[in-house]
């Protein structure tokens, strides 16, 4: 039997003289839809009428979820370790542990922070983003205050794998959460706001990491981050609802004309909608927003089938080369920037440099740099290149375009790398800044690659079930 060959068809597009509406271009490939016509940009997905859509809550409101959603420190609890290792090596020394077993405090949490996203994404799917996050700082508080009062190696390591198990939501159920309230032209703006907000607070949690060791003891820096993760978890129980909603393929573009036909009431999903002409709110049929419905933990019934299709399928996916493709690229990322965070700290307080202990974490101030500058160009260039793409597609936004300026990063890691090595390997031949400014560097190809992959992921399979899984796969296995 020949298969379905994949062509564009006409579905509709508005006239800039006439106001009558006519055909666009559509297509049966997941990810490919409409997001331009004559006029403005189209809204995808559509957005309904409905108040306690995540999509039609207000600006400010998403400016406050986002924030939010940036200043856990739970991430930083787990990469910023390198700061305080040097206070570690000579007392675990002591008691047998080797090198490699104290670089294992971020090695193994890093590698958890994944296994908790294979975990807690499907269930994230079933029972809702809301009650998933709360539980994660839940766990983020008493694992940061655990941390501080372990006495062995041993309970150190496990409890930092608690602590990286409820960190990796970070990672994929936050690029989720935000994608959910977001339109596509916007997704990659946002999403580098929350990396470059979340990079500022983590650089500066990271910067007092060895000041506050050396001067009252490590164990204080993981209190301060429970008690973050703590006024987090309050704030969010008030400011930060549910974003799960339940939206067809027509809302996404993604619907045939053979869908419609059988099923009518997809036409108003179907149809599309500019910036410039949102619907007024339907109160006659839906809820208004008020402060108790976002203060709901759990919005909606279970569905448990959704959340192990998304299990299954997060393991299935693995056969696309798309996915697979993205996953070696935040692997290779990822492993390279574990490697340089668990280093710098010997090499600046070693010969030639010196660098006393206390002031290891300086190092990373660069990426205060990196955040202010680097990733919001990187985010709304991508953006933007979007757009101008689209027109020149005749309004039509292919997924690929989101990896058109992967190349700056890219080429950004590899020069950092080279230096950094160089730098590891000969101090003796290079200023304690070749170092800083490899770190930096390399944050911002790490930063931007991972951006660069997820929201081209997230455009290529539009639905929130299949982007969740390629979101937890892509963070998960890596």
């Amino acid at each position: 039997m020949a298969e379905k060959k994949l062509e564009p068809t006409i579905d509709r597009l508005e006239d800039v003289e006439s106001e009558v509406l006519k055909n666009v271009q559509t297509s049966d490939t997941m990810g490919t839809v409409t997001i331009n016509d004559a006029k403005d940009v189209l809204l995808v997905p559509t957005p309904s009428r409905d108040p306690r859509d995540p999509l039609n809550m207000p600006t400010w409101r998403k400016i406050v979820f986002i924030v939010l959603l940036s200043i856990s420190v739970g991430l930083s609890m787990v990469a910023g370790f390198g700061g305080l290792l040097t206070f570690y090596i000579p007392t675990y020394a002591e008691h047998g542990a080797s090198y490699a077993d104290i670089t294992a405090l971020m090695t193994y949490p890093t590698m958890f922070m994944g296994v908790g996203n294979l975990i807690l994404m499907p269930l994230a799917m079933a029972i809702g983003r809301r009650p998933i996050y709360l539980l994660s700082c839940i766990i983020l508080v008493a694992a940061g205050i655990g941390a501080a009062y372990v006495e062995t190696y041993e309970q150190h390591l496990g409890v930092r794998m608690i602590l990286g198990f409820a960190a990796g939501q970070s990672e994929a159920l936050v690029p989720m959460m935000i994608q959910e309230i977001h339109f596509l032209h916007e997704r990659s703006t946002f999403l580098m706001w929350q990396s470059a907000i979340q990079t500022i607070i983590s650089a500066v949690y990271t910067l007092f990491a060895s000041p506050i060791a050396g001067a009252i003891g490590p164990g204080n820096w993981y209190i301060l981050g429970g008690g973050l993760s703590a006024a987090v978890f309050l704030a969010f129980i008030f400011f930060v609802p549910e974003t799960r909603y339940n939206r067809s393929l027509a809302a996404y573009g993604q619907a045939t004309k053979e869908d419609i036909e059988t099923n009518p009431e997809l036409a108003v999903e179907a149809k599309a909608i500019r910036l410039s002409e949102r619907p007024a709110f339907d109160l006659d049929r839906y809820a208004p927003r008020t402060l108790w419905s976002d203060m709901l933990v759990f919005v909606g019934e279970p569905d448990w089938k959704e959340g192990w299709y998304t299990f299954f399928h997060t393991f299935q996916i693995m056969l696309f080369p798309n996915v697979f493709w993205a996953f070696c690229l935040n692997g290779l990322t990822l492993g390279v920037n574990i490697a340089l965070g668990t280093t710098y700290g010997t090499i600046v307080t070693s010969p030639p440099y010196n660098w006393p202990d206390r002031s290891a974490s300086y190092v990373t101030p660069g990426q205060i740099i990196t955040a202010l500058v680097a990733l919001p160009l990187l985010g709304y260039g991508s953006d933007r290149v979007l757009k101008w793409r689209a027109r020149r597609n005749g309004g039509v936004h292919e997924p690929e375009n989101r990896l058109l300026l992967l190349w700056i990063p890219i080429l950004i890691g590899v020069v950092a790398c080279v230096i950094y090595g160089q730098a590891a390997q000969h101090p003796e031949k290079y200023h304690w800044f070749a170092i800083a400014w490899a770190y930096a560097a390399y944050y911002f190809a790490f930063i931007g690659s991972n951006i660069a992959g997820i929201t081209y992921l997230l455009d290529s399979y539009l639905v929130p079930s299949k982007s969740c899984s390629r979101a937890g796969c892509h963070h998960g296995y890596a």
